[in-house]
């Protein structure tokens, strides 16, 4: 559910509201202005400038974009501004390789590694569509930062506290919100153009271009803004870092004995002798050795990609219209068009010595072995993505009174998306080829007219849909005046219907009962198709218990907000929450204190919901050991036989729910004007979370010992699943005699738990010299306490916090800048820094500390010839800092590239003309 006013009434003070805001940056003014009540993220009533200031959030406006530097998405600019962006659930075009297929080229954000709602103009928006697929089995499902235009971006509002009693599912860490431009007048271009010359190696480029115009007169105005950006691919080979590095003992040559060992084509041959021979005597006349280290035999990274290419073409129009005095329609329109492609090494292939025997093809006589190839004279393996998304919302606002102002919307959004995955193999194309004698497994080389009339390639195809409809009514307005001030209310309705499709090639179906498609190790997707529909009612008040009108010692002013929202979803899940803050200034403006509870929630996705599912047998139980009833070892084990085992999704989970708790505290003294602290204590506690029960041997192995005392007992029944008629174990030793009527579910679960704590700290400082202009000075920084996660009931847990193991989640995390204005001209000085982390063996991944530096002049102030254009110049990591390595942690790059840049020095510059 959208903040009702964003993208009204907060736009009309878009100009100074960053005068408004504990952590905002970039104001052109000094002087203080006297605003209006308006609305921030965060809350439907709205609020006077001194109430918004302590409000949790983080505005990023759109010179503070310019002068990160950074073009590529709305994600990279967060991951530079927003410390409490970290972790590995922030991942964008640089996830270009093996898992590249769990984003399909799309951009997702997570505050504090955790669940964050992300809205456009204050309206919620469809995920990427590649949640139709379940992310590759994941089920997980986000918004693409990628549609969103930066360059029509009038601001970032970043609120770090749940909220969920505002909006409903997904805002556990917080929310948000990029609030575009409207009412724009005139026309303005411009291009932007960044090179990585990397010193390591390789040449990355990115470059866009925009345009905006606007109109109105009295009672109307359109705004139209369109962008195009493009960036190159980063290739595993051309950097130092990756290249000649990562090994593999799939690849040409290769073969192994069941054990494990591996055995290598000698330097020279193609490939071994045609007639079968023992492997024992092919060892012996040097055909094949054992090497000190298979996987040094090939290269992977020759021909992968680490960062995908990308382009981007994206339409915004925004409208107003005043019908009346009291009336207006809002309307705006969004249209992206978005292609991704990522390439990997040719498909690793392996047969079985003892099926090539039987078809008379094995070059060797010995069954059991593995004959491992890829077929390095073919084409990579590439992976080309285009989702087109729709976004459309019209709003009727009014304003009858102060008692009551209303809005109502209708909002439509879809995401489509054509995956195409170039150069799969079909198995049964394969295995025909290899029995017809046009392809040698063994060999190195393949003949190439034997393997083209093979015809083992082909294209997988995956269409993806994501569509979400809202349409909801919301009325504010006060009370009445009470002695500490306006008491006001809101309170509203929503229905919202989301729907997920995914179909795709016959070759990429996984067919009923089934394991995996008929490709070869490639693609595969279950078709899915469902929707479901939400109900949802909310109400906010917000009670001056004491205001400076009452002139109370110790008492300038306190105010009690409260807000309570219940959502029922078709699927018969619902969720009532409420949040409480308090806001207490006790002498003045300088300094004021919030405390916040807040319960917040997630539902799970539809594909967590309704994706495949696959029932089949248990791995073998037997070894395990068998109690009596009374929790004694009997001395017996569990015979050789299978249980039943059901996998996958899980119609009846629940929603995960969340406690958070925030205390903050802002000053900004009169003895230093412009200057402000702002230090916030977070803790947020997760209940419920979505995952797997365990192993399956270990659960039967505690249900066995401990009966209905083991945490695993409403997972391991007899005679049917749980919650499919299966019987509750009562005590110790029921399983062991009663193996083949064991069932064990291993479908999605509520039973994880996770917990953090820690302190965001903002410090600002506006400091004017006459005679050299106006300096601003401005850290944010991010001290994580804890980050605990238990993934189940036998799990121990563990604490992530300084660690690489979830993605980076440094102690200690800031970004700082130096802004200088004077006349025409602007400099900015940017420092990042993350603490150095753990890898988890004992190691450490360096601290990572980036300069960046900008200047920007406005050419019309030194020529009447060029009024309306200027021009700005940067170096982002000028001290060419390189990505701390984990090679353990991290396969390709062996880094974390959702924290660090693959790049040393960025050098980029800007032009802007204005008409």
């Amino acid at each position: 559910m959208a903040s009702a006013l964003i993208a009204g009434a907060s736009l009309a003070v878009a100009g100074v509201a960053q005068t408004t805001t504990a952590s905002s940056s970039g104001t052109d003014s000094d002087t203080a202005v006297k605003l209006d009540k308006y609305e921030v993220t965060g809350s439907y009533i709205p609020a006077a400038a001194d109430e918004a200031r302590v409000m949790p959030i983080q505005v990023i406006d759109a010179m503070t974009i310019a002068q990160s530097g950074v073009n590529t998405n709305i994600l990279d600019v967060l991951r530079k501004q927003v410390p409490q962006i970290a972790g590995g659930n922030n991942i964008g075009i640089e996830n270009a390789n093996i898992s590249g297929g769990s984003t399909n080229g799309g951009s997702q954000v997570a505050l504090r590694n955790i669940d964050t709602l992300v809205l456009i103009n204050g309206k919620r928006l469809a995920p990427n569509a590649v949640a139709a697929g379940g992310e590759s089995g994941s089920g997980g499902e986000y918004v693409d930062l990628n549609v969103v235009p930066i360059s029509a971006v009038e601001r970032i509002e970043v609120l770090t506290d749940g909220a969920s009693a505002v909006y409903g599912t997904d805002a556990v860490s917080g929310v948000i919100n990029v609030i575009l431009k409207k009412n724009y007048e005139g026309a303005e271009f411009g291009f932007h153009f960044t090179e990585a010359p990397n010193d390591t190696g390789g040449y990355w480029r990115s470059r866009s271009a925009y345009t905006m115009v606007g109109a109105s007169n009295a009672k109307t105005n359109v705004t139209v803004a369109a962008e195009w950006t493009k960036t190159d691919p980063i290739w595993e080979r051309d950097v130092a870092y990756d290249n000649q590095y990562f090994g593999t003992a799939s690849y040409p040559g290769v073969i192994n004995d069941p054990s494990g060992n591996f055995y290598r084509l000698k330097d020279g041959l193609n490939a071994p002798p045609t007639t079968p021979t023992p492997v024992a005597t092919l060892i012996a006349n040097g055909t094949y050795y054992a090497p000190d280290d298979v996987t040094a035999g090939f290269n992977l990274s020759g021909r992968p990609t680490i960062s995908a290419a990308t382009d981007k073409r994206i339409v915004v129009v925004n409208g107003t219209h005043k019908l009346s005095d009291m009336l207006s329609v809002n309307v705006d329109m969004m249209y992206s068009d978005t292609e991704s492609n990522y390439q990997l090494n040719p498909q690793p292939v392996s047969a079985s010595s003892t099926t090539l025997i039987a078809h008379g093809v094995s070059a060797i006589t010995d069954p059991g072995w593995t004959i491992r190839n890829r077929f390095l004279g073919g084409p990579n393996r590439i992976y080309d993505n285009t989702t087109n998304f729709y976004r459309g919302t019209i709003e009727l606002e009014g304003h009858v009174n102060d008692y009551l102002n209303f809005n109502v919307y209708a909002n439509y959004s879809l995401s489509h998306q054509v995956a195409l995955g170039e150069n799969q193999i079909l198995n049964s194309a394969l295995l025909n080829g290899i029995y017809n004698g046009q392809i040698n497994l063994f060999a190195i080389s393949q003949d190439p007219t034997k393997l083209a009339q093979a015809n083992i390639f082909g294209t997988s195809i995956a269409i993806y849909k994501s569509q979400f409809f809202t349409y909801d009514a919301i009325a504010k307005g006060k009370i009445w005046d009470l002695p500490g001030g306006t008491l006001g209310y809101a309170a509203g309705v929503e229905y919202r219907k989301e729907a997920l499709n995914a179909t795709a090639d016959y070759n990429s179906t996984i067919p009923p009962g089934g394991t995996s498609s008929l490709w070869n190790n490639g693609t595969s997707l279950s078709p899915f198709n469902n929707s479901r529909n939400v109900k949802a009612e909310f109400a906010e008040v917000k009670v001056p218990i004491f205001g400076p009108s009452q002139n109370i010692t110790g008492l300038h002013a306190l105010t009690l907000d409260g807000a309570v929202r219940h959502e029922a979803y078709s699927d018969g899940n619902a969720t009532t929450v409420p949040r409480y803050q308090l806001n207490y200034r006790p002498i003045n403006d300088e300094l004021a204190l919030t405390a916040t509870y807040a319960q917040s929630f997630t539902a799970p996705t539809l594909y967590d919901l309704y994706g495949p599912s696959s029932s089949g047998f248990t791995t073998s139980l037997g070894g395990l050991k068998a109690y009596n009833s009374s929790g004694q070892l009997t001395g017996s084990n569990f015979p050789n036989l299978q249980g039943f085992q059901l996998n996958g999704f899980n119609p009846a989970l629940k929603p995960s729910k969340a406690k958070s708790y925030t205390f903050g505290v802002r000053y900004s003294p009169n003895y230093a004007k412009g200057l402000e602290v702002r230090v916030d204590y977070y803790q947020i506690k997760q209940s419920d979370l979505i995952g797997s029960p365990g192993g399956t041997t270990t659960m039967v192995q505690s249900v066995e010992q401990y009966g209905a005392a083991s945490p695993f007992a409403p997972f391991v029944t007899l005679g049917n699943f749980a919650g499919q008629g299966g019987t509750q174990v009562t005590s110790p030793g029921q399983l062991s005699s009663n193996i083949t009527n064991v069932y064990v579910l291993q479908s999605l679960v509520n039973i994880a738990n996770q917990k953090q704590h820690g302190f965001d700290v903002d410090v600002r400082y506006v400091f004017p010299w006459q005679q050299y202009g106006r300096f601003t000075v401005e850290s944010k920084a991010n001290f994580l306490q804890q980050f605990f996660l238990q993934t189940g009931p036998t799990d121990p847990g563990f604490d992530y916090s300084g660690t690489d193991l979830y993605g980076t989640l440094a102690k200690f995390s800031a970004y700082t800048t130096l802004d200088w204005q004077y006349q025409n001209y602007n400099a900015t000085l940017g420092f990042t820094h993350k603490n150095a982390v753990d890898d988890g063996y004992g190691d450490q991944i360096s601290a990572y500390n980036t300069f960046d530096i900008r200047g920007e002049c406005d050419l019309g102030q030194l020529s009447p010839k060029l009024k309306g254009v200027s021009v700005a110049i940067g170096c982002n990591n000028f001290t060419n800092r390189q990505p701390p390595l984990d090679r353990v942690n991290y396969a390709s790059p062996p880094f974390d590239a959702s924290a660090y840049s693959f790049f040393g020095r960025e050098y980029y510059f800007d032009v802007k003309v204005k008409f």
